[in-house]
C-alpha cells in the first residue's frame, strides 16, 4: 500500500511518515506540501491511505480539497490530521469523503491504533473533535445558536480586520508571517461562516465578537 501525506510544515510530515512506517505495511510514501501536487500524486499513485493536514495554504475549504482527492483515488482511504478542532470544517470534510479526523498533538501510540483502524476500513474520529461535533448537535436539537469560539490570535486579527488592515499590515503589527495571518484570516472566514473579510467583521460585529 502506498501513502500520501499531505502536510506543508517538513517536520510534520517525517513525524507522519515515521508514525506510518510504523504502523503499516507501506510499499513507498509519498510527501506533497501542497493541493496541486496532492492531486497529481492521488492520481499517479493511486494510494490506499492519504493523511491530509486540515490547512492547506491555498485551499480556502478543506472540503473541496477532500472531494478532489476522493474523486483522484476512489479507492483511498482518506484521513483528516490536524492541529485544529473547528467542528463545522471537520463536518465539512466528513461530508465530502474523509474517513477520519485526528489530532496530530495524539500520543504515538493511539495514532498507530488509529491509522491501522482507519486502514482496516472503520471510520476514527479523535474522541475530543467526537465531543466537540456531539455538542454542536445537541446545540442544534434545542434550538440553540452555535457560538463561535476564537482564540486569543484569531480574536487580535479580527479586531485589526475591523480596523481595515491588509494581511501585511497585521503581520507587521502582530509580529507574524503574512502567510501565518493568511491562515488567521481563512479560519475566520470558516468558523464566521463568511465569504469576505467584510462579511466576517459585520457577522462577529453582530455576534458581540467585537
Amino acid at each position: 500500500m502506498r501513502v500520501l501525506i499531505v502536510d506543508d510544515h517538513p517536520i510534520a510530515r517525517q513525524g507522519l511518515a515515521t508514525l506510518v512506517r510504523g504502523a503499516l505495511r507501506v510499499e513507498g510514501i509519498i510527501e506533497v506540501d501542497n493541493a496541486h501536487d496532492a492531486l497529481v500524486a492521488a492520481r499517479r499513485d493511486q494510494p490506499g491511505l492519504i493523511l491530509l493536514d486540515m490547512k492547506i495554504p491555498g485551499v480556502s475549504q478543506p472540503s473541496v480539497l477532500c472531494t478532489q482527492l476522493r474523486l483522484a483515488a476512489q479507492q483511498a482511504r482518506i484521513a483528516m490530521v490536524t492541529a485544529f478542532d473547528e467542528a463545522d470544517l471537520i463536518k465539512g470534510c466528513l461530508a465530502a469523503g474523509a474517513d477520519a479526523c485526528l489530532l496530530k498533538d495524539t500520543a504515538m501510540i493511539d495514532m498507530r491504533k488509529a491509522l491501522q483502524d482507519v486502514v482496516a476500513g472503520k471510520r476514527v474520529i479523535d474522541p475530543r473533535i467526537a465531543q466537540t461535533l456531539a455538542s454542536d448537535h445537541v446545540r442544534v436539537l434545542r434550538g440553540e445558536p452555535s457560538t463561535v469560539e476564537l482564540s486569543a490570535r484569531e480574536r487580535d486579527v479580527l479586531e485589526l480586520l475591523a480596523e481595515g488592515c491588509s494581511n501585511r499590515l497585521i503581520a507587521e503589527r502582530l509580529f507574524i508571517a503574512e502567510t501565518t495571518v493568511k491562515g488567521y484570516v481563512s479560519n475566520l472566514l470558516d468558523k464566521l461562516g463568511a465569504r469576505s473579510r467584510l462579511q466576517a467583521v459585520i457577522k462577529a460585529s453582530e455576534q458581540g465578537l467585537l
